[in-house]
């Protein structure tokens, strides 16, 4: 059986448009290549919908689908497994939101946000509300909430007991100028009952906390300082805890994950892969890029599967800087030589998890571009890496839900379709085969 190893590389929100800054080439084609055009000799470009053409894809549902899991019935939602991330333990069943510490100004009967990261309060500042909430609002009815502060604003929900459902609306506007929203059982809901006892609950959390820090010592001190006061709590991406496959019982792999983001470790951790911590690794421009790709190098020599995580490029498409977006890529090839004396032995994929424009900052539904090279796979002739030339690449257009079918190709793990050497309906050669005795 192939001793293939395997490298994923997400370039988070990769793909663009193009800009007259950048000679109207878009930043993947302006940043240097000098490195990506070897592995590119090696291999072949294509185009992927992460979920399907036109869908913008949020970064958890494309990695998760990228890395081969059934969003229909195996996504338990965003809050968990952000909530992983950042080493927060949960128990299966319970319910998690991701929160941030807002402002919001009474008009009437409305709540209306005027800054959804209270001025991006420090996380010191950030810690004292949670514990003043834990204090005085751990109960709504018989439920118990759990508040925990991450860094700045940010912040998680945990919500324990019986008979709810995660299947529930934000009411985070995700605007300004706007009012709180009013939490709702969303209408394609299995379990509408346990659901909307959900809603209620988050409701009534959400109006008695907005009481209890309006009149919050520390906000009262923010104000007296011309601080935004953080008086609001906003929560999106309500999901429940769920077990897994593992990424080895899914596809037969023995995998690591690098990542410096918490959604992306949690996502690692999610499938069961085992996380390696990189020092100075954090999810932005300035993360160790070198570190990651050093503790990538090693992986490979222990793991069938390593995912390699970088968010940067995300971060300068939501700041609308195509130029930033640009160098920082060109930093990411210059770092490639770190692993260049494996690039005949191993098989790499460099892709995104969603397009992100610079020119919209928001996530899209146009396709990313998908740079494959192994040891023995079809090359192609396109010129070099990027949105244009992946048009016309020999992988075409494939969606994330192939690309584990591919990689298990590459690394010439698959069996043909229809043969069955074991009992689970899988595509790939298991490690572990039932011999017959005949003895």
């Amino acid at each position: 059986m192939s001793k293939i190893p395997f490298l994923l590389v997400i370039l988070d929100g990769l793909g663009d448009h193009s800009y007259a800054e950048l000679n109207n080439k878009t930043p993947l084609e302006a940043a240097s290549q000098k490195n990506i055009s070897k592995i590119k000799s090696f291999g072949a470009q294509g185009l992927m919908d992460p979920i399907a053409p036109g869908v913008p894809p949020s970064s958890d549902t494309a990695h998760l689908q990228i890395l081969g899991y059934d969003l229909t019935t195996e996504y338990f939602g965003r809050g968990p497994i952000e909530a992983m991330g950042e080493g927060i333990e949960l128990k299966e069943g319970e319910i998690a939101f991701r929160a941030d510490f807002g402002t919001v100004r009474i008009v009437g009967d409305r709540a209306i946000v005027i800054d959804r990261r209270a001025g991006r309060i420090p996380t010191e500042e950030t810690r004292q509300l949670v514990e003043l909430l834990n204090k005085e609002a751990r109960f709504v009815d018989s439920y118990e909430f759990k508040v925990v502060g991450l860094t700045e604003h940010r912040a998680a929900i945990i919500v324990r007991g019986e008979d709810l459902s995660y299947e529930v609306t934000d009411n985070d506007p995700h605007n300004i100028n706007v009012p709180v929203l009013e939490c709702q059982v969303r209408e394609e809901a299995r379990e509408k009952e346990k659901a909307k006892r959900l809603a209620e609950i988050m409701n009534k959390w959400t109006i008695r906390t907005m009481n209890i820090l309006e009149k919050a010592e520390l906000n009262e001190k923010r104000k007296k300082e011309g601080k935004l006061p953080a008086n609001v709590v906003l929560f999106r991406g309500a999901g429940v805890m769920k077990k897994l496959p593992t990424f080895y019982e899914k596809h037969g792999l023995r995998a690591a994950g690098i990542a410096g983001g918490a959604l992306y470790k949690g996502v690692a951790k999610a499938v069961g892969m085992d996380l390696i911590e990189v020092q100075g690794a954090n999810g932005m421009p300035d993360t160790n890029i070198k570190g990651k790709f050093e503790a990538a190098k090693r992986a490979l020599s222990n793991y069938d599967f390593v995912f390699l995580h970088l968010k940067a490029t995300d971060y300068y498409s939501h700041k609308g800087d195509p130029v930033g977006k640009s160098e920082f890529i060109s930093k990411f090839d210059d770092h490639l030589s770190i692993i260049e004396d494996k690039f005949k032995d191993i098989a790499l994929m460099i892709t995104g998890d969603h397009t992100t424009p610079c020119d919209r900052g928001l996530h899209s539904g146009e396709p990313v571009p998908v740079l494959i090279s192994a040891p023995s796979i079809r090359r192609d002739d396109t010129k070099i890496f990027s949105e244009r030339e992946a048009s016309i690449g020999s992988l075409g257009r494939i969606r994330g839900s192939d690309v584990m079918k591919i990689v298990l190709d590459m690394i010439e793990r698959t069996v043909e379709f229809g043969t069955r050497p074991s009992p689970r309906l899988i595509t790939y050669m298991p490690s572990e085969l039932k011999a017959l005795k005949i003895s």
